[in-house]
């Protein structure tokens, strides 16, 4: 079994595209949640987003495939940044591509849902000859590891899952596992989402998943007034290496990963299940050989749903003789869906910089039952040794993953 350290870092996101710049914001408790700009969306209930910071998205359009990438969706745009902000951290490859051994793994939800909306309204009213050529290429989940190989030069492995919100952890998991067990030297592994587009308002509304507050306080993990969530976006991608493969080129460690679950399990479709959300947290920290006294940190999903309580309810099973911190970064980003998780992780490796807990924005009141619970509402200085991060998606899929600091 290989110990394996994470030596790279890339976020898209609405706090910034630099990792820097998205730890410094989190901290500081900013909000990237704002007035929807890409719609009119007064026919919704909602109308706020988490929509990515404009500065610099504009590179995508660099490089050898540049033109190719500058014409996807923003799923597969925001994928290509984030890995080359990576691979330049981690300096893997040294500018000369990348070394054999290694494998791409992708987390993707709903892919390029923007444009299949966009190319059916293009078709229905200007007629099929109107269809783009990068229609087809742009909606395909796996285009975003398939644009980030090509882009990089890279010709080993790839892999995409897709697998609702827990598709980036998963992502992370899958790949941190292959490298432990001695498959991979290395891998590029995280999760994208760009899915702020008119059928996203209206088919969350219809499950009455969205909040509708429409203010500055919105939305609001864990808090009794919660109402909904707020759609986000973003990308996060990480370079993870075997311990031993980064030491023979001096690469620094910022974090090691250490356990993974995935387990399924849920009361319907959209319901979670605390068993089996518990099932996953108990199981990745005995895939990290780790007790659950041992963790300092849960950086929860708690997208500001009404079943927040069962995520809650689940951590207070499997972590009944300890009193963990628990926080998310929902607040800022609202719901980031696929990307969720490895946004988690890009706040993991800040706090384990900083020891410090960002706060879960918007956290007024405890929900009702919980109060106990110690959900951080204010950024704290704190050891930060030990996190685990926490996603759950649609169809009962979920993922766990374990962290510490190097």
């Amino acid at each position: 079994m290989r110990d394996v350290v994470i030596t790279g870092a890339g976020v898209v996101s609405a706090l910034g595209n630099t990792r820097t710049l998205f730890v410094e914001r989190l901290f500081a408790g900013r909000s990237g949640v704002r007035e929807i700009t890409r719609f009119d969306a007064t026919r919704f209930r909602s109308r706020l987003a988490g929509e990515a910071d404009p500065a610099g998205l504009d590179a995508a359009a660099s490089g050898a495939f540049g033109h190719e990438i500058a014409r996807m969706d923003r799923f597969v745009r925001y994928s290509v940044i984030a890995s080359r902000a990576a691979c330049t951290e981690s300096d893997i490859g040294n500018g000369h591509g990348t070394p054999p051994g290694g494998v791409v793994c992708v987390g993707v939800g709903m892919g390029g849902l923007p444009h299949i909306e966009n190319g059916i309204l293009l078709q229905e009213s200007q007629g099929v000859r109107r269809t783009r050529p990068y229609l087809i290429p742009s909606l395909i989940p796996n285009m975003a590891a398939a644009m980030i190989s090509l882009d990089l030069g890279f010709e080993g492995a790839q892999y995409t899952f897709s697998s609702a919100c827990a598709s980036g952890t998963q992502a992370l998991g899958e790949a941190f596992h292959s490298i432990r067990r001695g498959q991979r030297k290395w891998a590029l592994a995280g999760g994208t989402e760009a899915v702020i587009t008119p059928i996203t308002y209206s088919g969350f509304q219809a499950i009455h998943a969205l909040s509708c507050r429409n203010d500055a306080v919105t939305p609001r993990p864990f808090d009794c007034g919660r109402d909904g969530m707020v759609v986000g976006e973003g990308a996060a991608m990480f370079v993870l290496e075997d311990a031993e493969h980064a030491a023979a080129r001096a690469a620094v460690p910022l974090g090691r990963v250490t356990g993974y679950a995935t387990t399924s399990g849920g009361g319907g479709i959209t319901l979670r299940s605390s068993e089996a959300a518990g099932r996953c947290m108990a199981e990745a920290l005995e895939d990290a050989g780790a007790r659950a006294e041992d963790l300092d940190v849960i950086f929860a999903q708690a997208p500001g749903m009404s079943h927040d309580d069962r995520e809650l309810a689940a951590i207070r099973t499997v972590f009944n003789s300890t009193r963990p911190a628990i926080t998310s970064p929902e607040g800022h980003l609202g719901h980031t869906f696929a990307a969720s998780g490895p946004l988690s992780l890009a706040a993991v490796l800040g706090a384990f910089e900083r020891q410090e807990i960002p706060p879960t924005l918007n956290l007024d009141t405890p929900d009702v039952g919980f109060e106990q619970m110690d959900l951080v509402s204010q950024r704290r200085a704190s050891r930060v040794d030990r996190c685990l991060i926490n996603s759950f998606g649609f169809g009962g899929i979920n993922a766990s993953l374990v962290c510490i600091r190097s």
